[in-house]
């Protein structure tokens, strides 16, 4: 820059100090976040001011220094979004290695903001298939209970209609195909078969349809002590009989609890089951269970109605059963009925994945805290520099390359020797 006249030398240097000045401001309030490389954004606009100032170098030579300040000048939003997401990748690989993937935009901030986590019965569970274990019948043979209730079932594709039908096809029961069947999500079935109206399902479902059923009841205490489902079975508006079923529990799913909540996380349990049910499978597994549950109410309405917006993460079964989904709890996926789009996904075996992913959004949040602090004081200290006329602006780049360094180096410190590749997910196996 000797070669410029004295007052054309001060305008890169005063660039420079306007850009170190409005960069630290930037590392000040953006934290590191985006879930994403950073490298696209960065190389971007750092390609975008090289590119400018080549130009100028072409046309001018002399106004290179203030081609190239100025450009980078216009265009810092961008290198602050690259900047502070660039270290982001080194979490995504540490997320992988623990056996979590497809990772949505924004989740690692939402798994950080989250304090509690409402689980799924059916992530819970060692298989999808439930086993009838108790058929209880009032006045009539065993039987004829099954018959009536898995005929009820006959049309239904749900673990609770598969297992009535296995178990009829093992008695030998004839079934018959109900001439009306309406599904009640969470509570239950109402068919019409034989021109009777037969109701299988909770005590909130018969109580609806004001079918008293306090034998029943006090019938089914002992067998949801033992964390069993049970359903009550009516015909013509009495009831006739109880079912009970149960399935076979994860042996990890208790130690996943204990994970999660050593990472911050309280773990509930959700289920339809009846309270009593609910509290003996929460015992089993060392999870809390939600008070006074409301009948059918969905693990997101429940979340939504228990904790405030944004503390509470849900974790269920996919759809396809071969997947365990994480998602964040939000009032459109109730006000829509659709089912939001998971911010995680790990297999079925890999549940130690979420303790980890709550691990690394924590470091995350404390790398975004020390990276700032030492951006921020970087980028002053730089300014003071170019505006005393100390640092060339052609340093600018070399400062943002060191910075990107910095933040990598961060990065690596948070996460090296914490999660080795499906070291938290072995240990639930």
């Amino acid at each position: 820059m000797s070669d410029l006249p004295l007052d054309q030398a001060s305008i890169p240097a005063i660039a420079g100090a306007f850009l170190m000045v409005q960069r630290s401001v930037g590392s000040f309030l953006l934290p590191a976040r985006g879930d994403r490389n950073g490298l696209l954004e960065a190389t971007r606009f750092i390609g975008l001011a090289t590119g400018v100032a080549l130009v100028w170098l072409a046309i001018d030579p002399s106004m290179f220094p203030l081609a190239l300040a100025s450009a980078i000048l216009f265009s810092w939003p961008g290198p602050v979004d690259g900047i502070n997401a660039f270290a982001d990748k080194v979490f995504h690989r540490a997320a992988s290695a623990a056996g979590a993937r497809n990772l949505a935009p924004g989740a690692f901030s939402a798994i950080a903001r989250a304090r509690h986590i409402l689980i799924d019965k059916a992530a819970i569970m060692s298989g999808p298939d439930l086993m009838v274990s108790n058929v209880m019948a009032f006045d009539n043979e065993p039987k004829t209970l099954l018959a009536v209730a898995a005929s009820a079932e006959a049309h239904a594709t749900h673990p609770v209609a598969h297992a009535l039908r296995q178990l009829a096809v093992q008695w030998r029961v004839a079934l018959r195909t109900p001439d009306r069947y309406e599904l009640e999500p969470g509570l239950g079935v109402v068919a019409l078969l034989g021109g009777q109206t037969v109701v299988l399902g909770t005590p909130d479902l018969l109580k609806r349809l004001k079918i008293d059923s306090f034998t029943a009841d006090a019938i089914a205490r002992s067998l949801e002590a033992d964390g069993k489902t049970v359903l009550r079975v009516a015909v013509g508006g009495k009831v006739v009989g109880v079912l009970g079923l149960e399935g076979t529990l994860r042996q990890d799913a208790g130690v996943a609890g204990a994970a999660l909540r050593r990472e911050g996380l309280e773990p509930w349990l959700h289920t339809n089951d009846s309270l009593k049910t609910r509290q003996a499978l929460a015992d089993m597994l060392g999870m809390n269970v939600p008070n006074e549950p409301m009948a059918g109410e969905t693990a997101n309405d429940a979340s939504l109605r228990l904790f405030d917006p944004g503390r509470c993460l849900v974790l269920s079964l996919s759809g396809d059963r071969h997947a365990l989904e994480l998602f964040e709890a939000t009032p459109s996926a109730t006000e829509s009925g659709a089912k939001s789009r998971p911010i995680a996904v790990c297999d079925t075996a890999d549940i130690g994945a979420f303790p980890a992913l709550k691990a690394l959004a924590s470091r995350r949040g404390l790398l975004a805290l020390r990276a700032r602090q030492t951006l921020f004081a970087l980028w002053i200290v730089c300014g003071l520099l170019g505006a005393s006329g100390l640092v060339p602006i052609l340093f600018s780049p070399l400062l943002f390359a060191a910075a990107l360094a910095i933040l990598l180096v961060f990065a690596r410190i948070s996460v090296a020797g914490a999660f080795p590749a499906r070291s938290r997910s072995q240990e639930f196996q």
